[in-house]
């Protein structure tokens, strides 16, 4: 009942006109603090809609969203095997999850108390000094149990060599979702890419109907997407998860003809953005560096 009525309190005011569309979708799972994996919402949302044949979801909607996302069934499994009637984990209970699974020797109630104030996000809940399931999720998709270190979440190596010295995160056939024969072409390919911190993405340029040059893995039965919308898409997100350059790997099958027209799509959609000549006036003897 407790989470229910945080749950809604949260979340009430979005759907106050009854219904919400994707974006609202990702800024509600924001605006309560879950970390999500951006295709993963994409796909549940998508199947959420294919059963109703509508754009928008409801509150009801959002909730089963919500718990495909982050209710996990290894988190739920272990919050069971721990909480004795399987809704709420006592402090000496947490304290013994601490002691048995994340390996703390010393002074695993303390631990226990401090990470329930930190993540449990329900007051009464948290009062009581106990944490609902809900917290226990947010506890462990936090920093205190990645397993990663924090010092290199952010750039931390020399980033000033040029910029062939450097391992490029690139992404082959970018525009395709699914099989190289007969999948789709998406522009949520180069989204998806760029969301992911990719800096080189590959593009397959063949000539389309009415002088507009499309993408798509040429001599399959993939479907085609337009090069300029592809372009379009990259101006949004380029810079979205990083500030280093982005490679345009333009694999160009087009005619004269429509190659002319891709070199418009550059200049126009993505302007000062694109590099058009060497940088500064000094001599160029190798490539600039990613600074």
């Amino acid at each position: 009942m407790e989470e229910n009525r945080w749950f809604l309190s949260t979340i009430q005011n979005d759907f106050r006109a009854g219904r919400i569309d994707f974006d609202n979708t990702i800024s509600l799972l924001e605006k309560l603090q879950i970390s999500f994996d951006l295709i993963h919402v994409k796909h549940v949302f998508k199947k959420t809609l294919d059963k109703r044949k509508e754009r928008t979801i409801n509150i009801e909607d959002f909730r089963a969203i919500y718990r495909a996302i982050v209710h996990r069934l290894e988190f739920q499994e272990l919050f069971r095997a721990y909480s004795i009637n399987g809704k709420i984990l006592s402090h000496s209970e947490f304290s013994e999850f601490l002691r048995r699974e994340q390996g703390e020797t010393e002074d695993c109630e303390k631990s226990a108390l401090e990470s329930i104030l930190k993540y449990e996000p329900i007051e009464e809940v948290k009062k009581r000094r106990q944490m609902s399931f809900e917290g226990f999720i947010r506890y462990l998709n936090s920093e205190d149990c990645s397993i990663f270190k924090k010092h290199q979440r952010s750039v931390y190596q020399d980033m000033n060599q040029p910029l062939c010295d450097y391992f490029i995160s690139s992404s082959h056939n970018t525009y395709l979702t699914a099989d190289q024969l007969v999948g789709p072409s998406d522009l949520w390919g180069y989204t998806s890419a760029l969301l992911k911190g990719c800096r080189c993405l590959e593009i397959d340029c063949w000539d389309g109907s009415n002088v507009e040059p499309v993408v798509y893995h040429g001599h399959t039965l993939t479907s085609k997407i337009l090069f300029r919308e592809v372009i379009q898409v990259i101006d949004k997100y380029a810079f979205m998860a990083s500030d280093y350059p982005v490679v345009l790997s333009l694999e160009n099958h087009c005619s004269p003809e429509q190659q002319e027209v891709m070199a418009e799509c550059l200049r126009s959609i993505l302007g000062d953005r694109l590099l058009t000549s060497t940088i500064g006036d000094t001599p160029v003897t190798h490539l600039p560096s990613p600074e």
